[in-house]
């Protein structure tokens, strides 16, 4: 619950870290989702990397404690999704489990382009250049949540949202992001997802996300498509 703010905000929320990129191997059932979005029909959505990105995964290879290799398959022996930065701008992605959103489509984009669909994110857009130039140097975490009907790891748009009938067939979607410099102006970025059924979460963690839910703007809401949830949850 450390990301869920009440009120809700949409801020340049980076924390100071020592979180490793790569927390560990995935296990079989995770490797086993990895590799079946991989190679899935979604695979060029999914996966992207630009030309002259060797130094910079050699780099991410080696603070991964990895031999080099492709994104992709350094992602494999990851139980994160990895994204390679240049000079803030990415240049390379291997997410399997995107969050409502297509990751190849942001090759070749900043901070601030990245994040320019974000709803009440004029702070974070205008804190772009000086997170991006933290990014170059520091060693970074932060956390972002929702709520979904769809209790896949993936998100992507390209899968329906079941109805959304009981709050108790709600699933608590969490991203743990760490951003690490890795020299010469490449940084390294993991996406940790964790799934949790509603009931699984206790009566606190249940109402702090309901007050968050509650303080938060109706913009915000639409580019989370947590419209129908609040109301599902009476907030």
């Amino acid at each position: 619950m450390k990301y869920v703010s009440v009120p809700f905000e949409v801020k340049p929320d980076l924390y100071r870290s020592e979180a490793p990129l790569r927390s560990g191997a995935p296990d079989a059932q995770l490797l086993r989702e990895k590799r079946a979005e991989f190679s899935g029909p979604l695979r060029p959505d999914l996966i992207a990397q630009d030309s002259g990105t060797e130094e910079g995964l050699e780099l991410l290879a080696a603070e991964l404690g990895l031999a080099p290799a492709s994104l992709e398959e350094l992602a494999l022996q990851c139980r994160e999704d990895l994204a390679l930065l240049h000079d803030g701008v990415l240049r390379g992605i291997a997410f399997a489990f995107p969050s409502g959103f297509r990751p190849a489509a942001n090759l070749g984009l900043d901070f601030a382009a990245v994040h320019a669909p974000v709803a009440d994110g004029e702070a974070l857009r205008a804190a772009s250049a000086g997170i991006t130039a933290a990014m170059k140097r520091g060693h970074f975490e932060r956390g972002v949540w929702t709520l979904s009907s769809l209790g896949t790891l993936s998100q992507h748009p390209h899968y329906p949202r079941p109805a959304i009938r009981l709050a108790d067939e709600l699933f608590f979607r969490t991203e743990f992001q760490v951003l690490k410099a890795l020299g010469r102006g490449w940084t390294g970025f993991s996406v940790r997802v964790e799934m949790t059924p509603w009931p699984d979460l206790d009566a606190p963690q249940q109402q702090r996300i309901n007050e968050s839910l509650a303080s938060m703007s109706p913009a915000s809401r639409t580019y989370k498509n947590l419209h129908e949830v609040a109301a599902l949850l009476g907030v």
